[in-house]
């Protein structure tokens, strides 16, 4: 069974339209692998001399001991951005006489051959071989190095799990913010030392078989979990597009409240819809929640004390993470129906309009969300104060424009996650104005007077930017109409 699924794999991918396509990716994926494969098998051999001479460890296995926890948080997050979910096109088979079972174990065995689980071995193998075994003996050495594989092969399943339950939603956010949460408290508040449990943990490798044991009933329980989400999920019903449950999130969503706007309460609403009901737009929402947590990097030093014109850096980001995110590609998220948009009876103007007040409803509410950093000083309040009116009357307009350069038609239910579709050479130079455009007005007025006269300088330039909305919105519509033609165009080529 398993030669039939590879060859069915083998013949979708050759008989693809997009074939060449997928042949360049999957060349230069390659390439990327041995790439890691080379670069981790020379840090396995020089890992001992980069502990001993270049950190000046005496102990090195005590080192990396203390240091694995670390490794494996780091390793979460990498493949949390870099592995996919196993997928197969199992509908063709679900009327087959093919278990169901069967399918399932060549999903998640196939899934096992990623780089990410080479990487564990080509790096600790050579230090086990060369330092651990001299130490700890053959048999140490080789429960030591099962253990760290064992776990490595769990971080894997735990990351196809989580991305296939708590991906993409509230809960799942709120799991990774509390755990990672959890353990910078620990260290920050010293509540307990991550690297001495990490050593407690792994300096038993050796001396008993207790770690090997249990990394394999947590690999064992991964696995099934992951398993039986699969089998559980592989019916016929399950696929139907009505009962697609990336909808679930707007499904009763009416936000009657904003019927009370008009024209644009109802626009506002129909693109929240659309935000909450698809994956895509919604990841960027998560996305620009979790960079609401951006200043505790920076807030907790001195840092921003010493460079005051960084808090505009960091407050240009929290109060306008949404606006950026999402602006970008903010007539992308019509392509889908651009045309059909045209259709209904709104003007070019309560549009492009209804967006506006969609970007600067969020930055205002990101604003009052990071209130809670007066508790580093009152002058980073100011700082995001001085942004959050700024984005409002100035970057937005900026991002609304270049926006119109080259739109392109993007599928809404993909993740973010290294998803570059829709992602032009706007969204990149985009972001040059947006992140100059403050200190363009602040330094010389800093440079000539004071870091206070700096920021008021940039809010004043912000209060203009808002005094004067009517106009550079008709200026943007006008732009907007004379591209709507060219932007569908290019919506249907795709």
């Amino acid at each position: 069974m398993i030669s039939i699924f590879l060859l069915h794999s083998y013949k979708k991918f050759t008989r693809s339209v997009s074939f060449e396509k997928e042949l360049a990716k999957g060349i230069f994926m390659g390439l990327l692998a041995i790439m890691v494969v080379g670069y981790s098998l020379a840090l396995g051999f020089a890992l001992d001399g980069i502990i001993r001479n270049q950190l000046h460890q005496l102990d090195s296995l005590g080192f990396v001991n203390k240091m694995l926890l670390y490794y494996f948080v780091a390793e979460f997050v990498m493949r949390y951005f870099m592995q996919n979910v196993p997928a197969l096109d199992v509908q063709p088979y679900l009327h087959l006489p093919i278990k169901r079972s069967s399918i399932a174990h060549y999903l998640l065995s196939k899934s096992i051959l990623h780089v990410f689980n080479a990487s564990v071995l080509l790096i600790f193998t050579p230090f086990a071989l060369t330092v651990v075994a001299k130490q700890w003996g053959t048999g140490g050495a080789f429960s030591w190095l099962a253990s760290l594989a064992l776990l490595s092969f769990s971080l894997h399943y735990l990351v196809i799990y989580y991305k296939k339950k708590l991906d993409d939603s509230l809960l799942g956010m709120a799991v990774l913010i509390f755990v990672f949460g959890s353990f910078a408290a620990a260290d920050y508040y010293q509540w307990f030392k991550f690297s001495d449990v990490s050593f407690f943990i792994f300096n038993r490798g050796a001396n008993s078989s207790i770690l090997v044991i249990l990394a394999i009933a947590l690999f064992a329980f991964l696995y099934y979990l992951n398993y039986g989400a699969i089998v559980n999920g592989m019916y016929a019903e399950d696929w139907s597009s009505e009962k697609d449950s990336a909808t679930e999130w707007g499904k009763y969503s009416d936000w009657q409240f904003l019927r009370g706007f008009g024209t644009y309460g109802e626009w506002i609403s129909l693109e929240l819809k659309l935000i909450l009901r698809n994956k895509r737009p919604r990841s960027f929402v998560l996305l620009s929640a979790l960079l609401l947590l951006y200043g505790l990097i920076f807030y907790n030093g001195d840092e921003v004390q010493k460079m005051p014109g960084f808090a505009l850096f960091v407050g240009m980001f929290i109060t306008g993470a949404f606006m950026i995110n999402y602006g970008q590609l903010l007539y992308s998220w019509q392509g889908g129906h651009f045309d059909f948009t045209f259709t209904r009876p709104i003007s070019v103007r309560q549009f492009i309009e209804s967006k506006y007040w969609l970007l600067c409803a969020a930055t205002l509410a990101a604003f009052v969300l990071s209130l809670p950093y007066g508790y580093f000083g009152w002058h980073i309040i100011l700082a995001h104060l001085v942004m959050m009116i700024f984005n409002m009357g100035i970057n937005v307009f900026i991002i609304m424009n270049m926006a119109m350069w080259g739109p392109q038609k993007i599928d809404l239910t993909k993740g973010s996650t290294f998803n570059y579709e829709g992602v032009g050479a706007a969204q990149w130079i985009m972001a040059i104005p947006i992140m100059l455009a403050p200190y363009v007005i602040y330094l010389p007025f800093k440079l000539l007077f004071s870091t206070q006269v700096g920021l008021l300088a940039v809010g004043v330039t912000g209060l203009i930017g808002i005094a004067l909305r009517p106009y550079l919105i008709t200026l943007t519509t006008k732009r907007f109409t004379n591209k709507k033609y060219e932007i569908a165009a290019g919506f249907r080529k795709e």
